[in-house]
């Protein structure tokens, strides 16, 4: 557990346990003076706790509900007897929240229930104020959090690598590409994500991967209309690293991989495919 104060009063905390440095990834939070937004995971409740001791929160604003970033909002809840806010706050235990897959368990840990609230258009706490954009296409819950004074947006895992990749089974590639956008119409100062990105500018770089999204999933629906198998379109859509993704597919329990992103492509194509 490090803290790290980076400008325009924000604390940057990340977290890291022993199995997330094996997936090589890190989960961020991030404290605005009383606004805390994200909780991190189960595993790393007591570090948190700790690290926050002192430190006045009023409000706690979840970017979606997955577990390595609600894990720890009840706990949060509870000592400071604050709310929880949660977009679309009936999702919480959806996307496989309530009952964990095995590889989830494994790295990040149940989620205490509590009782969230729904996600404002605006948070207004303690002198800080957030609008609260709705980023769907990960998770249905998610929103990006957009401070318009100091030009920062929390985001989240809309962006955790810069092309088209493979989405949970859950994901909708569709709406991915539509919330970058939506977020990169902000013109942010910077972007902070949920796994420790932090970009300067990022308009760019959002619009870049939305097109990409959108060039792989049209390809998608070009290809599976033809009659492909599905396996096949996923060869030609994404035909580097298949064995990998091969690897993170059986790894995850079917949950994450290129296949699910092809199909849900398809699914969820603009007119119904």
């Amino acid at each position: 557990m490090t803290l790290e104060e980076i400008g325009a009063g924000v604390t940057h905390l990340r977290m890291r346990t022993l199995g997330t440095r094996m997936l090589g990834i890190d989960v961020s939070a991030y404290l605005l003076g009383p606004i805390l937004i994200d909780t991190g995971f189960a595993y790393v409740r007591e570090p948190l706790l700790a690290a926050l001791a002192g430190r006045r929160i009023d409000a706690v604003c979840c970017t979606h509900n997955h577990e390595d970033h609600s894990g720890n909002a009840a706990a949060i809840a509870a000592s400071r007897g604050c709310q929880v806010y949660l977009r679309d706050a009936a999702g919480l235990w959806e996307e496989g929240v309530r009952s964990l897959a095995p590889y989830r368990r494994f790295w990040w840990g149940p989620v205490e229930p509590f009782a969230p609230v729904e996600m404002p258009e605006i948070i207004d706490v303690g002198g800080r104020r957030l609008a609260a954009v709705a980023a769907p296409g990960h998770s249905r819950t998610q929103v990006a959090l957009f401070e318009p004074s100091t030009g920062d947006v929390f985001t989240g895992d809309l962006f955790v690598s810069p092309g088209a990749t493979a989405v949970l089974i859950w994901g909708d590639p569709w709406q991915e590409a539509a919330s970058l956008r939506r977020v990169a119409a902000l013109a942010p100062r910077r972007m902070l994500s949920g796994h420790g990105l932090i970009l300067e500018r990022p308009a760019p770089v959002l619009e870049v991967k939305a097109r990409r999204i959108e060039e792989a999933a049209r390809l998608s629906v070009e290809l599976a209309e033809r009659g492909l198998p599905w396996r096949e379109v996923v060869r030609r859509v994404f035909p580097r690293g298949g064995a990998k993704d091969r690897f993170f597919e059986a790894l995850t329990s079917s949950e994450f991989s290129r296949l699910n992103f092809v199909r849900a492509a398809v699914r969820n194509a603009p007119g119904g495919h």
